[in-house]
């Protein structure tokens, strides 16, 4: 749809608006006097020959007495060239704006952001598994580098952390198993309550809020300065050479991370009933093994795997889903934190109904 040269025109832009389209789209011209709209409404990406060309195409109106205007760009794209000289129009079929209209938008959004966090989770499983075998672009040394970042540098904080907390719940518990002469009891309460729920529960709280924004951080970073499309020139798939070896890694340190845990919130509640409770060491050891079964184990460590993944995969959809600069890193860090803590608990509350 076009109208004359003098008064105005309409120009579909692409899904990318690159070089290759500023080359053939025909609006390098000596004249620019005229009303020239550019709709996006089918836009997806930009690059910075895009952004340049626009501002250099907003300067040539300006001096020719011409206008340029912008219709539906997209907010991503809108982040990707903060300059105010751009005119940009809503066309008037969505002035109206209704309930329905806004919950079919978020509901469109949402099915999006749904299929790329699919995706991206397609991606993992897959070069964390069969993908492995068929090629290996990886850095030498990642598997160890990142064990030893994501795994033996948080011991600490996790054992110190679930110790203290199994000290709190030992205490609560023991109030009232005394009132009731029932303190041989708190041996099985704090045993099984951490093999099962808190063990790796507390694991992967601390790793969502360590290694998961972590992982949004550094893969956010990695695309803002480029590094992602660098290795997708060299031919290297981003999700295999930087996801994978955090993927296996975690899936490694994770359930050790989870054991450590555990065995710290039971000393934590040991040291409770010797001190509060005066229960022998033998007694209590006797009672936490007499009701603990192989199903509960198994229940642990089966939550902490799922857990890992979930970590890694929600850190890297935040991270690969950053377009922008420093702003952007940190408001998808904060989402990447969120979600994942929010994710973790309520599979957790599922597995409570299921193992």
């Amino acid at each position: 749809m076009q109208k004359s040269e003098t008064e105005e025109r309409l120009i579909k832009v692409p899904r990318f608006l690159d070089r290759t389209w500023i080359e053939s789209c025909g609006l390098i011209e000596k004249t620019y006097n005229s009303r020239t709209i550019l709709d996006f409404s089918e836009t997806q990406k930009i690059d910075s020959a895009g952004v340049c060309f626009l501002n250099l195409l907003q300067k040539l109106h300006k001096e020719g007495n011409g206008e340029l205007v912008l219709r539906d760009v997209p907010p991503h794209i809108v982040r990707e060239f903060k300059y105010s000289p751009l005119k940009s129009e809503k066309p008037e079929s969505k002035s109206l704006h209704g309930i329905f209209v806004n919950v079919g938008d978020n509901t469109i959004n949402a099915c999006n952001c749904g299929l790329q966090a699919l995706s991206v989770f397609v991606e993992m499983a897959y070069w964390g598994s069969i993908g492995v075998f068929r090629r290996r672009d990886f850095k030498k040394g990642a598997l160890s580098e990142e064990m030893y970042q994501l795994g033996f540098r948080a011991i600490l904080i996790v054992s110190l952390l679930s110790f203290l907390v199994g000290v709190v719940l030992a205490i609560q518990s023991a109030i009232q198993l005394k009132t009731y002469g029932a303190g041989v009891f708190l041996a099985p309460i704090i045993g099984i309550t951490f093999i099962r729920e808190l063990g790796p529960l507390l694991t992967a709280v601390i790793l969502a809020g360590r290694t998961g924004s972590a992982t949004t951080a550094e893969i956010a970073t990695m695309g803002v300065g480029e590094e992602l499309d660098a290795l997708h020139t060299m031919g290297i798939n981003p999700i295999q050479f930087v996801v994978v070896p955090k993927f296996w890694a975690i899936s490694v340190t994770m359930p050790l991370l989870s054991g450590l845990a555990t065995a710290a919130g039971i000393l934590g509640g040991f040291f409770v009933a010797l001190i509060y409770l005066d229960l022998t060491p033998m007694l209590y050891w006797t009672e936490l093994l007499k009701h603990l079964h192989f199903r509960d184990v198994f229940a642990g460590f089966f939550k902490s795997l799922v857990f890992s993944w979930l970590i890694i995969w929600i850190g890297s959809y935040y991270g690969f889903k950053v377009r922008g600069g420093a702003e952007a890193v940190g408001r998808e860090t904060t989402a990447s934190v969120v979600t994942c803590i929010f994710v973790i608990i309520m599979i957790n509350a599922a597995f409570s109904f299921i193992l």
